[in-house]
């Protein structure tokens, strides 16, 4: 298959995304409840019917110069190396771990960059029994920037390394075996703003996901307690996708097998839930007290899809120069957290956040502060679970420009 992967929107500064989808909430979509239950927040990404995690074997290039790329890459006589994806290729070979603190790579003199900079292919192919449904791609993570290809067609582009990147790829897939290509340049004109103070890596460093959807589905959802007068209340906002005839979308809170609420409505585009005089446990980061919510749709009484949310009740409030967290008086002893293995650098696996979450609850702190960026959303469901407070930061540092003469 041919592709012409020659886009220039690494280097235009007024483009840091092309025809990505909204940002929205992580979740990890069911076929039903029986098949969720089934599963945890270790295993959740890897056992639904409805998601195919692309990781594992790629077929790569690497281009010293982006220059280099030629002008019709064909994928049947480009000759290509083997690659597991997740991975760095300061650690893979291609290039070596450097560490420069916080100073950028090159001569800071935005917007002009190295532009002929080192670029990397990426090629998977993937097997589809039908191309029924709504099929969304997901990047959790890559360095510096990506744009997207599927079976020979220009999908769309994204920077934020950091950030998750998704793309509708329902038009583009048929039945049978699919291409997706991905190419990642070393800096763009993002690189910019991601001058973070740590090891610079690039490449595909977290997993890459392809949801399945069907006709109707739930695209994102907001679930936000509050506290008033000594009372819980939980404010619930669903967002869907499709024609609504005839389906119902319900919610379901519970613990140790308990239903403390439920409720289930006709659905709507936005439809809206209210649970008032709820009896909850606090969550804070001694007794991590947390619940499952489940949120369901249904279509003439089937169920059409079902996920989970890990809900804790907490109020956060600055008084002055003061934070109290659920009315009182606490102290931050966290750490620094970066994604960093000492094998593969930015690659983290669970088992290698779990390490990390028990290690910091072992030395008896209580938060995390993700620098400089946002982690893979398993952390975040670790430290709900565990017990840690979370100052979640965004993939935005300039400490170059500093330094730069002006």
């Amino acid at each position: 298959m041919i592709y012409n992967l020659k886009k220039d929107n690494y280097k235009t500064f007024n483009v840091f995304k092309d025809n990505i989808l909204d940002p929205r909430s992580y979740f990890i979509p069911f076929a039903n409840e029986n098949e969720m239950l089934e599963s945890d927040i270790r295993t959740e990404r890897y056992a639904s019917s409805m998601v195919a995690v692309l990781s594992g074997e790629w077929e790569f290039k690497y281009y010293q110069n982006r220059s280099d790329i030629p002008d019709e890459f064909d994928t049947e006589k480009e000759k290509l190396d083997i690659i597991t994806v997740p991975s760095c290729w300061q650690f893979t070979g291609y290039e070596e771990p450097y560490y420069i603190n916080s100073r950028y790579q090159f001569k800071c003199e935005p917007p002009k960059f190295p532009e002929d900079c080192p670029a990397g292919v990426y090629l998977k192919k993937f097997a589809l029994p039908d191309a029924e449904g709504n099929y969304t791609l997901t990047f959790l993570g890559v360095a510096s920037c990506v744009d997207v290809f599927v079976n020979g067609k220009y999908v769309g582009y994204s920077e934020g390394a950091h950030n998750s990147a998704e793309f509708d790829i329902s038009e583009f897939i048929y039945e049978g075996t699919n291409e997706l290509l991905a190419v990642v340049h070393k800096w763009c004109s993002g690189t910019y703003l991601e001058c973070q103070d740590m090891f610079r890596e690039n490449g595909i460093f977290r997993d890459v996901l392809l949801y399945r959807l069907p006709a109707v589905y739930i695209n994102d959802y907001y679930i936000r307690p509050r506290k008033a007068d000594g009372k819980w209340t939980m404010d619930v906002e669903i967002t869907l996708e499709g024609k609504l005839n005839g389906c119902e979308v319900g919610l379901s809170l519970e613990k140790d097998g308990k239903v403390i609420a439920g409720e289930t409505v006709k659905a709507e585009r936005l439809t809206y839930m209210t649970f008032d005089d709820l009896d909850v446990t606090e969550w804070n980061a001694e007794i991590p007290t947390v619940y499952n919510a489940y949120i369901t749709l249904y279509k003439n009484g089937e169920e059409l899809m079902t996920l989970r949310n890990i809900t804790g009740f907490k109020t956060v409030e600055i008084k002055g120069n003061t934070f109290t967290f659920n009315g009182q008086v606490i102290k931050f002893k966290g750490v620094n957290h970066h994604d960093t293995n000492g094998k593969t650098g930015y690659v983290m696996t669970f088992d290698d956040y779990e390490k990390d979450v028990k290690l910091i609850k072992e030395y008896n702190g209580n938060a995390i502060r993700t620098s400089h960026y946002p982690p893979d959303p398993c952390l975040i469901a670790l430290a709900d679970t565990y017990g840690l407070y979370i100052v979640d930061e965004a993939d935005i540092e300039t400490h170059g420009a500093f330094f730069a003469p002006h």
